[in-house]
């Protein structure tokens, strides 16, 4: 399986929407000693937040996307700046309170307490007013509806060269800015079908309950996400709580357990249907901030694909997300090479 070329016949649009963006700073360390004084040996600043790296990655595997970010206070410009440079479509929705900053500290070596995983600092980010939530509702339905598509004649056979994407899928994706209520959350799921495109959400806490109870098309927690907001510990019962509630469809990530794809069960039946599961061979070392939102790029740009090529990509881009020294990045020629060393398992 090959991830969909750039250009040329018509691919996915993904609208990434980042709720509470981040100035992500990731300091690189010899190793971690809390309690000490260290000496960063590196340092690397960017524009970030879970939907920036979900755009960014799906660049990269040839889907077109447009990153949407409420920005505001002194960073906003180099923010903004910085995505440009990169090359990133980037609709910025301004707001008065300043974005956040988040701080990955990423040890070169091992230790007793951290065992050489990455300790990430988050600030909270601020809230948003009714006006500012409101306009940045507006900006992603602007973006998930495109012009003429409605009106473009059928076709058979191979894509047809017209430069209207196939499919739009809008992403949701990191934590939602402190006083988000359930009724801003199913407004924004609500305004996103209306514009004619799949929702994707990945969010933690009340918000992925929140989700859920909006029909969110595609829900992707961790499995301690999973179990948290549910506070049910069975993952196929925690799964078929957000089915109850309203979700379509759901993925699940499990570190190197790899992924796995839930849809709904019978009527009644109260247990959903494991639609397919991968997992690469051997799992990679490196920096695993960001393979999350990676695996979330690959989920969105070919959703028309059966769910064991989905999640194949989708373990391959996080994996290769893994050997990255910074979040939001993949290297096309690494996930080309990890999809020969994922392993999958076809739907129960």
């Amino acid at each position: 399986m090959t991830s969909p070329e750039p250009g040329g016949a018509r691919t996915t649009r993904v609208v990434a929407l980042t709720p509470n963006p981040a100035w992500d700073v990731t300091y690189g360390v010899d190793r971690l000693a809390p309690g000490e004084s260290l000496r960063v040996r590196s340092v690397v600043a960017r524009a970030g937040g879970k939907g920036v790296n979900v755009a960014r990655v799906a660049r990269t595997l040839g889907a077109s996307s447009v990153a949407v970010c409420p920005l505001g206070g002194p960073l906003a410009g180099p923010f903004a700046a910085d995505l440009d440079t990169d090359g990133q479509p980037t609709v910025v929705v301004p707001v008065a309170g300043a974005v956040r900053q988040s701080v990955a500290v990423v040890p070169a070596e091992a230790g007793v307490e951290d065992g050489g995983h990455p300790t990430v600092l988050n600030e909270p980010g601020p809230a948003l007013g009714d006006a500012e939530w409101a306009a940045l509702v507006a900006a992603c339905a602007a973006q998930a509806r495109v012009p003429d598509a409605a009106s473009a004649p059928p076709h058979d056979g191979p894509p047809p060269h017209d430069g209207l994407p196939r499919h739009v899928v809008a992403t949701v994706s990191g934590s939602l800015p402190p006083g988000t209520t359930p009724e801003r959350v199913a407004g924004l799921v609500g305004a996103l079908r209306a514009a004619g495109a799949l929702v994707h959400v990945d969010a933690s806490g009340p918000g992925l309950l929140w989700a859920a109870d909006a029909g969110a098309d595609l829900l992707k927690p961790n499995r301690s996400e999973l179990v948290e907001a549910t506070g049910i510990a069975d993952p196929a019962l925690a799964v078929a709580e957000l089915f109850r509630r309203g979700a379509r469809a759901v993925v699940v990530t499990d570190g190197e357990r790899g992924l796995t794809a839930y849809e709904p069960g019978p009527a009644g039946a109260g247990v959903p249907v494991v639609a397919g599961r991968a997992r690469l061979a051997a799992p990679v070392a490196g920096n695993p901030t960001g393979a999350g939102d990676a695996a979330m790029a690959a989920l969105a740009v070919d959703p028309d694909q059966p769910w064991a090529r989905r999640l194949a990509l989708a373990a391959a881009t996080s994996a290769a997300a893994v050997l990255q020294p910074v979040a939001g990045a993949v290297d096309r020629a690494d996930v080309d090479r990890l999809l020969t060393h994922v392993l999958t398992e076809p739907e129960s």
